[in-house]
Order: C-alpha cells, then structure tokens, then sequence
C-alpha cells in the first residue's frame, strides 16, 4: 500500500541569482494542469530510496514546526515563511546553489499525517532567442522534470514523531558536503533503505563466499525473499531476511547478525522504499557480459545452466530456448 493524499501545498521560491526571496501568501491551486505535478514531486519525496530518518528530540525545530503548522493555514503560512528564509540564508553562502522552489506540503502517506518541505532545484537547459534579427543560443533556468527525483526535502511524519532528510552535496570550504543536516537540523542519522540494502548484500555475498551456504545463489535468495515480503504487504526486516537466507549454517547466521549490527542495522530496522526491481538478477561475466533473467528462472535453473570446465573455467548454457531476438 502506498496512498498518498495531499491536503494542500504552499510555494514560495529562492532566487540565489538576485539575491530574493518570493512569499507566496496563498496555497497553490491545485488544478487539472498542475496537480499531475506536485503529486509526482510529493511521491518521488516521500518514496525516495535515500531518503535518511534522523534521531532528534521531541523538542526539536522541525517537530515543534510541523505541529503548528497543522494547527491552522495561518500558522502553516507563518512556518513556512520562516523555514524559507532559513533555506535562503544557508543557501545563500553557497557559490553553485541553484535557484528553487520550495513546497510545503500537508499531506497523509498510508493514512499518516506528514508535513514536508520539498526544495525542487532549477536546472539549466538550451533555449534558443532572437534579438535584434539575431537567432542565438542561451541557458535559462528551469523547474525539474515531473518524474526527476527530489534533490533536497525535510519530512515529518507527525504521527510517527519521526523525521527524515533529502540531502544534496555542494561545494562548501572547498570540498563536496551536505549543509542542511550538520548546519540545521543536527539529528543522528541512521541508515537510508539503499544503504541498508547495500550492506545485506555485502554481507550476504561475504557470509556465501565463506561458508558456500548456496552456492553463489546467496544474493538472488535475498532479493526473493525481500520481493516475497513486499508482494504479502509484510514488513522488510532486513536482519530478519540475511538469517533466512543463510538458514543452512548456524555459523553463517550468527557471523551475519553481528556483522550488520556493528554496521548500523538491528533486529527492529526495516526498509520501505527499494528503487529497482526484486524480481530479476544480473550475472555479470568477465570479458564485459552481463545477462539478466528473472531470479525464479535462475535459480531453476529450467533455461540456464552454470557448467564447470576441468580448467576451471565456466560454460554458461541455455536450454529449451524457442526464439533468439536480438535488442
């Protein structure tokens, strides 16, 4: 389940270029030309796969901003407005900071209450002008794409009290930095969904190598598992998944359990948003050779068989193929 419905949006935008802010004193109007767009933005937000939960007190800035701003439209103006000028001020020191806008969003995901503020950086595109009987090409700024993913965000599921960040680097004393955490919010960060499955395959694919629990099919198990719990609405534990796939060797699971801890991952973690599918794996041979099937007919192995030569060496071949096509 992933419904999202948004309650109302405030816009206002950052001009670093001119050194302005512009207040917008009234919520957008969401119409047939516009809405496709701000839902795009909202659930490319609230469902990105690097989007990071921050541990911070029930005191805290954003927390404390996000109750008001549920309060009432005349708070949710004045929050907005305030958080805006904190955007600009720390942007403002920032030589490459593009122009923006900001959305404040009051919205509902799955039935919880969230409040975000999405930061939708201006990109540079050719456009072609004529001037005085002259045709010639320029750059013009321009808002991101409707399906491009949201560079910058600060989310508050309010019912939750949980906090979560979208952070972009930019040039800051001479090296590539975030700027909105370690200057604003401050919080201990935990784990993104990607880097939490990053680090089940890590050691998934180390626990396999070592004690060969199922032989190579360590990382397509995984990810069969993982799709499995996501077709049945169930919770992505990824401790819970490791263990399951490395069910054969007592050893292995124990090694696994204390590898992801030391790594940032308990037993209670979870993971909601995965980018890329579950489904399929990729074999990636020497000489650049990548062929990509679906997991269940890997591990089948009905179509594709992985034969050892006396030299060592791998034959990959394919049975009961009725058509080639070439792509």
């Amino acid at each position: 389940m992933n419904t999202i419905i948004i309650n109302k949006i405030l816009m206002h935008m950052l001009d670093f270029e001119h050194r302005k802010i512009y207040h917008s004193t009234d919520f957008v109007d969401m119409n047939e030309t516009s809405i496709d767009y701000y839902r795009k933005k909202v659930e490319k937000a609230l469902n990105s796969p690097v989007m990071k939960e921050l541990t911070v007190g029930s005191l805290h800035e954003m927390m404390l901003r996000s109750e008001k701003m549920i309060e009432s439209d005349e708070e949710f103006i004045k929050q907005a407005h305030e958080m805006t000028d904190k955007l600009f001020a720390l942007g403002s020191v920032i030589e490459e900071m593009p122009n923006s806008n900001v959305l404040f969003v009051d919205c509902y995901k799955n039935g919880e209450r969230h409040i975000a503020a999405l930061k939708l950086n201006y990109r540079m595109i050719p456009m072609s002008v004529v001037e005085e009987g002259v045709v010639r090409i320029t750059k013009q700024q321009v808002l991101p794409m409707m399906g491009s993913a949201v560079d910058e965000a600060i989310i508050v599921n309010c019912d939750q009290k949980q906090l979560f960040l979208i952070e972009k680097k930019y040039t800051i004393d001479g090296k590539p930095d975030f700027y909105l955490n370690p200057q604003w919010i401050k919080g201990e960060e935990k784990l993104t969904d990607k880097q939490k499955f990053s680090t089940m395959r890590k050691v998934v694919k180390k626990m396999d190598d070592i004690y060969n629990v199922n032989d190579g099919k360590a990382l397509p198990l995984m990810k069969q598992e993982i799709q499995g719990k996501m077709e049945a609405n169930e919770p992505v534990k990824p401790l819970e998944i490791v263990k399951k796939v490395l069910e054969r060797d007592y050893q292995a699971q124990e090694e696994s359990e204390v590898m992801l801890k030391d790594l940032g991952i308990g037993e209670e973690d979870q993971i909601h948003v995965l980018s890329g599918t579950m489904d399929t794996c990729k074999l990636v041979l020497d000489e650049d050779i990548e062929i990509k099937l679906p997991i269940e007919e890997y591990l089948s192995g009905s179509h594709l068989e992985k034969v050892k030569q006396p030299d060592g060496s791998y034959s990959i071949v394919f049975k009961d193929i009725n058509e080639v096509i070439v792509k």
